[in-house]
């Protein structure tokens, strides 16, 4: 497979790619067009290109391309020109696509000027509209099929039908813009075009090559993501410093070694069965207009009708995530039934075929389920605090190693590292609440006027404790406690 780098019609794109290693380049004819053709020649691409540049060309015209037939047909006829011109030095090129094209005009331009191209070098593009029997027909047809992303993602039968294609008739599928990991496992293609290699520069995000898969940030986690490969940097020859200061080509230049080092891996590896070396954590949805040359709003649930077969009772039982099983209880009227409890699951369905580290697993083998399991169980209070105390065990080696990578990355402040021993701390906080046994009451009383402490606690019984029994003492037992006080003296 080859991943082509969309956007080289743009001259500082072209020059910033003649930095990289990449060898296959895509060109946008609208996108010439719109930046100017000269009008008393030819534009000719051995002119701008350099010879050991495999270019592909794609019409580039956009879906909301605001064009009435003439202005199409107009379009479509500067096209064919334009080919003839270059065909010596096009190694691809894909027939126009957009929706107000009808399904006439298309086969007359396959039948007319295309039927003339030399092999291997007109791309017919498969419309959905046409549906299964549209596909059959180019491949009966043609050695290439080209497939656009956004009908990789709604149309669910394609990654079956394109496997038999290629398994039995060995037709060779072209993913138009797209190089989605989801697609590139779904349906083997020949090439991948994209422009998600220009997305750090003009998006903030981090495409890079781990060393054993393909991960892609977000532009809120570019300070996270470029700290901590600074090893890979050194492999792919990129300055750390630039990477930081998010220097625009450097990021590029990351972007297209990452690319390279997946197109290298899916060529060696073989068949798009294996799963684990590519990955995309970007949740940002990147616009259409910069990314990719297809639309930006794809529906990923398909547009496919399935019937629903309902399954003999008999075949259906628990998912496998959790384990069950039944506890004996007494409700308050005494009545005894059974109730089911989920519990923890040690068993696992992982395989070593699919597995996430197959690739340095020391137990893979293939064809086999996995060797490992985890038998975790947090029933008592002691088995809680064992489980936290081994987490952070675990959480300090890891926040040992990363200050021991840190300084030998020169000692740069890494903000992934402070994001580790503040969830250390937290876990350390979280045991000493386990072990705190205390108990206590605390009391706060507030004193409002002229009451006293007696009065705002007790309320009107502290006025009843104020007074003496039997309403007090009378004026003579006062004077008889004042005399015998006095003979006392």
């Amino acid at each position: 497979m080859k991943i082509i780098y969309l956007g080289a019609e743009v001259p500082s794109n072209r020059t910033l790619l003649e930095t990289t290693t990449a060898t296959s380049i895509g060109v946008s004819f609208w996108r010439l067009t719109k930046r100017g053709l000269p009008k008393r020649k030819n534009y000719l691409l051995s002119d701008h290109f350099k010879s050991d540049i495999s270019i592909y060309v794609h019409g580039g015209l956009p879906k909301d391309a605001n064009l009435d037939q003439a202005e199409l047909e107009s379009f479509a006829a500067e096209y064919e020109e334009f080919i003839a011109n270059n065909m010596d030095r096009i190694t691809l090129f894909t027939e126009l696509d957009h929706p107000l094209l009808t399904q006439e005009f298309i086969e007359t331009q396959r039948r007319t000027c295309w039927a003339e191209v030399p092999p291997g070098k007109f791309l017919p593009v498969w419309h959905s509209p046409t549906g299964q029997a549209g596909l059959n027909k180019l491949v009966d047809s043609y050695l290439d099929v080209g497939i656009s992303g956004q009908d990789m993602e709604a149309h669910s039968f394609l990654a079956a039908a394109t496997r038999t294609f290629v398994r039995r008739r060995g037709t060779r599928f072209h993913a138009i813009a797209c190089a989605k990991p989801d697609n590139l496992r779904s349906i083997q293609c020949e090439t991948a075009s994209t422009m998600s290699w220009l997305s750090p520069m003009m998006h903030g995000e981090t495409i890079i090559w781990d060393g054993s898969r393909i991960v892609r940030y977000p532009k809120r986690m570019k300070d996270q993501a470029r700290s901590r490969y600074r090893h890979i940097y050194d492999k792919a020859g990129i300055d750390f410093d630039k990477i930081i200061e998010d220097d625009p080509k450097e990021v590029c230049k990351l972007a297209v070694w990452s690319y390279e080092r997946l197109e290298d891996r899916i060529n060696t590896v073989g068949p798009y069965d294996e799963e684990e070396f590519i990955s995309d954590i970007s949740s940002d949805n990147v616009p259409a207009t910069t990314a990719e040359t297809t639309l930006d709003n794809a529906d990923t649930k398909g547009v496919q009708e399935r019937k629903l077969i309902p399954r003999n009772p008999d075949e259906i039982i628990n998912l496998p995530v959790f384990g069950y099983d039944t506890k004996t209880e007494v409700d308050a009227d005494g009545v005894i039934k059974e109730v089911q409890v989920i519990q923890s699951q040690a068993g696992t369905l992982r395989q070593c075929n699919t597995c996430f580290v197959a690739a340095n697993c020391p137990a893979f083998k293939p064809d086999n389920a996995c060797a490992f399991k985890l038998p975790v169980e947090v029933k008592t209070k002691e088995q809680l605090k064992s489980l936290i105390n081994a987490i952070i065990e675990m959480q300090g080696q890891r926040v040992a190693f990363m200050r021991f990578s840190e300084e030998m990355n020169g000692g740069y402040a890494d903000p992934n590292v402070s994001q580790e021993i503040d969830r250390l701390f937290k876990l350390i906080k979280t045991v000493k609440e386990l072990d705190d046994s205390r108990e206590f009451i605390r009391m706060t009383v507030e004193r409002q006027g002229s009451a006293g402490v007696l009065s705002q606690i007790f309320g009107d019984k502290a006025n009843v404790l104020r007074e003496l029994p039997n309403n007090g003492l009378n004026e003579d037992e006062t004077t008889q406690i004042i005399k015998g006080a006095i003979e006392e003296n």
